[in-house]
């Protein structure tokens, strides 16, 4: 509400003249006001003043300088004070000259402020992730634990576990699936359970290492099944469901005694509201008039009605006149009430109605303690004016949902939102796919390695010559290559040669000395040949000293020259690396 509305509202509670100040600062304290700003006392002053010295319509008068009181009081007002009323005292610091100049400073952001905070807190954690502990695996520790002890109950074994320092946070549920896992890991290699579970008498479970004799044993998988009886685990299918393994969608289904917890909450919240409901509107019919007209003006307020006004009063009730904002519309209502338990009529409504057009005002409202007889709420929603009955239980629910008359304590209910983990999920699903997306990118892009330099006419050769295993291999010129295959024939032995002749004249079928073809091994052949010409890695020197592979991109532009220039010239061996060719 306005600031103006506000302070009549005010007023009329205190039922005394208020300084403006004292009027802000109760409109405040019961959140009177739609809209505060920086100075509320102000405003509110100035809102006051222009309405105190309207020449007509005013409802405020001004009994002392800044001292409002409501006009229906039919108190003195003081001209001299209302002359200065909405004008404020001068600062007398004001007019003094600063003591230093205005300084600049940079803007303070708060969103700095909380990204440092937000950084600093990122930074300690990872600082205590890289400094953490690192434990055993706990069926390990309590392998070791069990076998020194004997038999004890979890809660035991995690308390020794914790003060030896060989866990850090370890729960009955965690321990037990731990174990389990770890039988069922051995299960699957077909060896024997390494822990039992037995139920006492008194229905304590208890844990051990399985120190029975091979012979007397029970199978693997019937030794796990006991254990997972013992320790209220699914298990389905001969292995154990652990809570990582169980289905997402599964639907989770409450105990019947929950759900009869929750339910049984519910209807007392509603009985209980009936009842109280019953005792209120058995109090309001006990109360004097004047206390019972009182409550229902406040409840009137607390629902938005303003500037209400005794028309007239009578024996059975009285007449009021009062208006309430409805959206874009101001409606004015005749409200009548009726104090005792006297069930409302036909003609209680039709008076009303009559009041109405008295009033020229657009609906009517009727309270009181008493139930509405049929009849009577047939004839409010007849023709004619609308006429809303606040009558019985009905009108303790008014003062329930206004707050009004009574003291509120919250019970809160809850229900699981399905839809929320769905969403869960489906964002858990995304990030699973965009994850495994950048991994094959990665993946893509690795499968490419950039080649070595001294590999690299090697590799682009060799995948030439796979791609092409029948074609002769391609060399500078045709005398070059005989020179060079003359020259190496010493090394590399004749029958290679009339072999690499046959393989490439017959396809691959005969090899030397009537063996049968291995294209494979001359296509390796030819390889070593090319690799000696250019002094790659496998070659061997003229002295006969084999070349490494640090000399073959040294070796390389040698070898190509030589065999450059020997081309005309009778065949010769190439030089060695580092010597003049």
């Amino acid at each position: 509400m306005t600031f103006y509305e506000a302070a009549l509202r005010v007023l009329e509670e205190a039922g005394a003249p208020l300084h403006y100040q004292e009027i802000t600062r109760q409109s405040l304290d019961k959140g009177l006001l739609s809209h505060v700003g920086k100075m509320p006392e102000q405003t509110m002053l100035a809102r006051l003043a222009a309405q105190a010295k309207r020449s007509r319509d005013r409802r405020l008068v001004v009994t002392a300088k800044d001292t409002f009181a409501l006009s229906d009081w039919m108190l003195t007002e003081d001209p001299d004070a209302l002359a200065v009323t909405g004008t404020l005292d001068p600062n007398p610091e004001e007019a003094l000259p600063p003591l230093r100049p205005t300084e600049r400073h940079p803007e303070p952001r708060a969103e700095y402020l909380r990204a440092i905070g937000r950084q600093a807190e990122r930074n300690r954690r990872r600082d205590e992730d890289g400094k953490r502990k690192k434990y055993p695996p706990v069926p390990e520790v309590a392998f070791e634990v069990l076998s020194e002890a004997g038999a004890l109950v979890p809660a035991e074994l995690i308390a020794r576990l914790k003060a030896r320092d060989l866990v850090d946070e370890l729960g009955t549920l965690s321990l037990l699936e731990a174990l389990a896992d770890d039988n069922q890991q051995r299960v699957d290699q077909g060896r024997r359970p390494q822990f039992a579970a037995l139920r006492a008498e008194n229905n304590e479970l208890q844990l051990s290492v399985d120190a029975s004799p091979a012979e007397t044993a029970a199978p693997p998988l019937q030794a796990q099944e006991a254990f997972c009886k013992a320790a209220n685990l699914p298990f389905e299918n001969g292995r154990v469901v652990l809570r990582s393994q169980r289905r997402r969608d599964e639907p989770i289904v409450a105990s019947p005694e929950d759900l009869a917890l929750v339910h049984t909450a519910r209807t007392a919240v509603k009985d209980a509201r009936r009842a109280l409901a019953r005792v209120l509107r058995k109090k309001l019919s006990e109360l004097e008039t004047g206390t019972f007209e009182k409550a229902c003006v406040k409840l009137l307020h607390a629902n938005g009605f303003r500037e209400l006004k005794v028309s007239r009063r009578a024996k059975d009730g009285v007449l009021l006149s009062a208006r309430k904002k409805e959206g874009s519309l101001e409606l004015r209502f005749a409200i009548r009430i009726v104090k005792g338990t006297v069930q409302v009529e036909r003609r209680n409504v039709q008076e009303l109605r009559r009041d109405v057009g008295q009033l020229s005002a657009n609906l009517g409202l009727y309270l009181t303690a008493g139930e509405a007889r049929g009849d009577a709420r047939a004839e409010a929603t007849s023709g004619g004016a609308l006429t809303m009955l606040w009558c019985g239980d009905h009108l303790a629910e008014k003062f329930f949902e206004a707050e009004i008359g009574v003291s509120v304590t919250r019970v809160e209910l809850f229900e699981i939102d399905d839809a929320f983990f769905d969403q869960a999920k489906a964002d858990a699903d995304e990030a699973t796919k965009r994850r495994e997306e950048r991994q094959r990118e990665r993946d893509a892009r690795g499968e490419r390695p950039a080649p070595a330099e001294g590999d690299a006419s090697e590799g682009s050769e060799a995948a030439a010559a796979d791609a092409k295993p029948d074609a002769a291999p391609e060399v500078e010129s045709a005398p070059a290559a005989e020179t060079a295959d003359r020259g190496e024939g010493d090394d590399e032995g004749e029958g290679d040669d009339e072999g690499d002749e046959g393989e490439e004249g017959e396809g691959g079928e005969a090899g030397p000395a009537g063996e049968p073809g291995q294209p494979g091994d001359a296509r390796r052949r030819r390889r070593r040949r090319r690799r000696r010409r250019r002094g790659g890695p496998g070659g061997t020197r003229p002295d006969g000293a084999p070349v490494q592979a640090g000399e073959a991109s040294a070796a390389a532009p040698q070898a190509s020259s030589s065999d450059a220039s020997a081309a005309p010239t009778p065949p010769a061996p190439p030089p060695a690396p580092g010597e003049p060719s």
